[in-house]
Formats: C-alpha cells, sequence, structure tokens
C-alpha cells in the first residue's frame, strides 16, 4: 500500500524514532492524483514559453535575442523544475504512519518546516471519514479524522486513498491496542 517512489526511507517497514519491537502496519501519503494534478500543472506551465517563441521566431531572430530569450528560457525552467521538486518533495516527506502502539503525523509544511505529531492509540476516541465531491468519490480519496483524549485534539489524515478501508483497518488497530493495553501487555511510556 506504500508509494513505490518511497526511496527517501530504509524501508517500507521503518521510520526515524521507531521504537524497539514496533511494527509499522500503515504507511500512507495522500493520493496519487494529488501529485499528478501536481505535475501536470508544472508541465502546463512549461509549455507557456513555447507558444510566443513560435509565434515571434522571426522577431527573435531579426532583433538578435536569440541568446537573451535562451537565458531567460533557461532561468524559467530552471524555476519549473525547482517548484516541480519542493512539490515532489512535499508529498513524500508529508505522512502519516500506523504503528501497533502510535499514530504518527509528519507535516512537512517546507524545505526547512516539519511538524512530527504522534497519538498513542489506546487515546484514540472516535474515527471518521470524509469524502468531499465527485472526483474524491470517482477516485476513492478523502480525509480521515481520528478525535483523541490527548493533547492534539484531532489528527487529520488528508486526501488518502481508500479511507474507508483504512479508517476500518485503524479501527481493528485500535481494538487490539486497547484490547491489549486492558490486558497488561501494552508497553507503558
Amino acid at each position: 500500500m506504500s508509494f513505490k517512489l518511497s526511496i527517501f526511507t530504509e524501508s517500507n517497514h521503518t521510520f526515524e524514532g521507531m521504537r524497539e519491537g514496533e511494527r509499522v502496519r500503515i504507511f500512507l501519503y495522500s493520493h496519487w492524483l494529488i501529485l499528478a494534478l501536481k505535475v501536470a500543472y508544472y508541465f502546463f506551465l512549461g509549455l507557456i514559453p513555447l507558444v510566443p517563441i513560435v509565434f515571434f521566431a522571426r522577431e527573435i531572430v531579426q532583433y538578435e535575442v536569440v541568446n537573451l530569450t535562451i537565458l531567460v528560457l533557461i532561468a524559467y525552467y530552471a524555476l519549473l523544475w525547482l517548484g516541480l521538486f519542493y512539490e515532489t518533495m512535499i508529498y513524500l516527506l508529508d505522512t502519516w504512519i500506523v504503528t501497533d502502539e502510535r499514530i504518527i503525523d509528519i507535516l512537512q509544511r517546507g524545505f526547512f518546516l516539519r511538524t512530527v505529531s504522534e497519538l498513542d492509540l489506546t487515546k484514540v476516541q472516535d474515527i471518521s471519514v470524509k469524502t468531499n465531491g465527485i472526483i474524491q468519490t470517482f477516485f476513492d480519496f478523502g480525509d480521515i479524522e481520528i478525535q483523541s483524549a490527548g493533547a492534539v485534539n484531532k489528527f487529520k489524515f488528508r486526501q488518502v486513498s481508500h479511507p474507508q478501508f483504512i479508517k476500518d483497518l485503524i479501527t481493528k488497530i485500535v481494538t487490539e491496542a486497547k484490547r491489549k493495553a486492558g490486558n497488561g501487555e501494552g508497553v507503558n511510556l
């Protein structure tokens, strides 16, 4: 269920700050359509400068501004490449992890702005799914909101694939964790 381009981690089943004996049960990214739409947007932006070049090619040569045109295009495409790299980086680093002990929300909002929140599974009170609109319904993605009794009141998994299936899986994992904690088998923090 994990994204195949996750080259930035050691493996599908480890992450920074993983506790001894902890097992990753779910590793989530936003739906692939989110990244695909951003890539399509940057592709469209890449086509825009080609239109005036085609229509004004004769003038560019006539006024001897070919070198300037090439320099401007190189700068433009370098900025587009940087923007596409940024969007891809944010997509790959903004993740949600559900282990057999806790839920971890890694929120990447910039090159140097990262927030990591975690919630013990025994503190989960309610899990709900929100699918909004025809596109989310058709492509089967939406938001999962987890209500807790902890310091962070709500955890929100935004635009994840198969939200109902993921909700049911998280519910099952939470039930197992609460059962273990009730039997004294849980991990003491």
